[in-house]
């Protein structure tokens, strides 16, 4: 019997100071507005005051509660957003921080007073103030993703940004001003910032939700497919990188860099055919384009067609005849096959036919000459071409002992 009545004395006393609690909190509230509406506002007394009354278990379900901490949030906002257009020092953080909490605080409000009375009978009461101040407020979001950005805090950033991409989705518009909201043409541009603020903060999962949603709306147009194979590369999925690259051989044919990608992936793989396929079709798309017929060629060289090869870095030149990759290309080719007649000559056991053999190797070693002086002009400290030219000048001989003494000595000097 003792122990019954201590835990109803027990039950009795949290009872007594749960309503005490609360009482406190109405007290709070009412404070609150005092302190808002005062002559002269003191809004740090205004938020001590509410905050509290936010997370007690009945003020908290109270849409006045919540719509008196929004409007405290609105005014301090406002007034660090008038010190700022006025040109004196505002508080960035404090701007930010209370813009937030006045977005959620108004949300919060607007839902529990749609909420019906006793009778079933809805009567919202805050429904326009909150759409007046939540409408006043919407660029200081941009300002306040701005300020995080800058401090290089990018997922505040993030944050402040996504406040404004979530106004259309704000149960208390009307249609007209839900569509308005819809049709708001800085969306593309707060969406660009997310993704540049996710990336900037190695969150490439967010920065790829964001530019992926940019694809093709956003200009210039290309810079999303560029954003998003830099954020797949850090994620190394090579998967989507491949689509990517698909993607953009089709839609970027003068850009090369995605046909080059797109193939070394299936050379990597050593899937030819493929290969083959799509550099094909970037040609369709560009057909005056040195690179992608370089590239051909390098195709062709892998499979040991060395006729074909020569015609795509040959058709490369006579695009872009100081296209240095071309030059190179055809060079090698021809400096290889001067090598391998060289030492088929060298191999000959007759001496008659070895001296005239051995007299047809001039012209042989002097086809690549102009092509690989012409890529090392163009790129001097490509080692491969100094080794080249030091081999066929050695081989011309007389006439070019100088020309053999210099590459030499560049060959020494970039080991």
């Amino acid at each position: 019997m003792n122990d019954m009545k201590k835990i109803a004395l027990s039950l009795t006393a949290i009872l007594l100071l749960c309503g005490c609690n609360t009482y406190a909190q109405v007290k709070n509230v009412r404070k609150a507005k005092a302190r808002l509406n005062a002559e002269t506002p003191n809004l740090v007394e205004a938020r001590d005051a509410i905050e509290p009354a936010l997370s007690d278990s009945i003020t908290k379900t109270m849409a006045d509660t919540w719509f008196t901490a929004g409007k405290i949030y609105y005014k301090l906002f406002d007034q660090e957003q008038k010190k700022e257009w006025s040109g004196a020092k505002a508080d960035g953080e404090l701007m930010a921080q209370s813009l937030a909490k006045c977005y959620d605080s108004f949300v919060i409000a607007d839902s529990l007073d749609q909420m019906p009375d006793k009778k079933g009978r809805v009567k919202p009461k805050f429904t326009k103030s909150i759409t007046e101040m939540v409408q006043a407020m919407q660029n200081g979001f941009i300002n306040s993703g701005s300020f995080y950005f800058k401090k290089e805090d990018y997922q505040s950033a993030i944050r402040m940004f996504e406040y404004y991409l979530d106004y259309p989705n704000l149960k208390f518009w009307t249609e007209e001003e839900r569509l308005g909201y819809q049709k708001d043409t800085m969306i593309d541009d707060i969406q660009y910032y997310c993704g540049a603020s996710a990336s900037q903060d190695g969150d490439s999962e967010t920065a790829i939700k964001y530019f992926t949603l940019l694809l093709d709306v956003y200009e210039p147009q290309e810079e999303m497919y560029q954003f998003l194979i830099y954020e797949y590369g850090r994620l190394k999925d090579s998967v989507n990188l491949l689509e990517l690259y698909k993607i953009g051989v089709q839609k970027f044919p003068k850009n090369p860099f995605y046909a080059r990608s797109l193939i070394n992936v299936y050379l990597n793989k050593n899937d030819l055919p493929e290969a083959m396929i799509w550099i094909d079709k970037a040609i369709e798309e560009d057909s005056v384009n040195a690179t992608l017929w370089d590239v051909k060629g390098r195709i062709f060289e892998s499979e040991k067609n060395f006729e074909e090869a020569e015609r795509c870095f040959l058709k490369a030149i006579e695009i872009d005849p100081v296209f240095e990759p071309a030059l190179g290309n055809v060079g090698r080719i021809y400096y290889n096959k001067a090598v391998e007649e060289l030492d088929r000559v060298n191999a000959i056991r007759d001496d008659r036919v070895y001296r005239r053999e051995k007299a047809k190797m001039k012209e042989v070693f002097e086809k690549p000459l102009p092509y690989m002086e012409k890529a090392h002009e163009l790129n001097p400290e490509e080692r491969d071409y100094i080794i080249a030219l030091r081999g066929i000048y050695y081989n011309l001989g007389k006439g070019f002992e100088k020309k053999y003494e210099e590459m030499d000595a560049l060959m020494k000097q970039t080991r």
